[in-house]
């Protein structure tokens, strides 16, 4: 090998090729990691969404856990009982006269309504209001046996909110047909 001494940068080479070629071995390593992203990306996505849902679990248990300790428990309705003449928790929206007082206004406009409906509408609307006092009924007799339970109450009130969405809606249909 002939070495000679460069004392300025002029005198460097100015095309010196390389002693072998390097393009080969980076192609193949630049497919090699393509491959290996392409084998393990489906591995990755696979268990994404059951780990999504387990999470999504897991925060509805501890929220469940954390409302269960911050929510006090509800007082007693002095008089109501279930048939098993034990006393009943009710949510105090519930216990509210104005609430059964606009209730029971309500029910009476939308037995006017009914009335004037065609008979198949009627059934239908008449079914699913059933169905509404049905799933209440069977809330209350739930909370009847297990007075503290603050899921069963919070579906008691969003069934009954339900039930007065419902009713207000039966009831302003008919004003809107003209």
């Amino acid at each position: 090998m002939n070495v000679r001494r460069v004392n300025r940068i002029d005198e460097l080479a100015q095309s010196l090729p390389p002693a072998r070629d390097l393009w080969p071995g980076i192609a193949a390593a630049i497919e090699a990691d393509r491959i290996a992203a392409a084998d393990t990306a489906p591995r990755r996505t696979r268990w994404l969404p059951a780990a999504g849902m387990a999470a999504a679990v897991a925060l509805v248990t501890v929220g469940i856990f954390i409302g269960r300790i911050i929510t006090p428990a509800p007082q007693t309705l002095a008089g109501t009982t279930n048939p098993q003449g034990e006393s009943v928790l009710m949510p105090a929206a519930l216990r509210d006269a104005n609430y059964r007082k606009q209730r029971d206004v309500l029910l009476t406009e939308v037995d006017e309504r009914l009335a004037t409906m065609p008979a198949a509408d009627r059934e239908k609307v008449a079914a699913s209001l059933r169905t509404l006092k049905r799933s209440i009924s069977d809330i209350e007799a739930a909370l009847g046996r297990d007075p503290a339970n603050a899921l069963l109450q919070e579906l008691l009130v969003n069934s009954c909110q339900e039930e007065m969405r419902a009713l207000t809606a039966v009831r302003d249909a008919g004003s809107q047909e003209t």
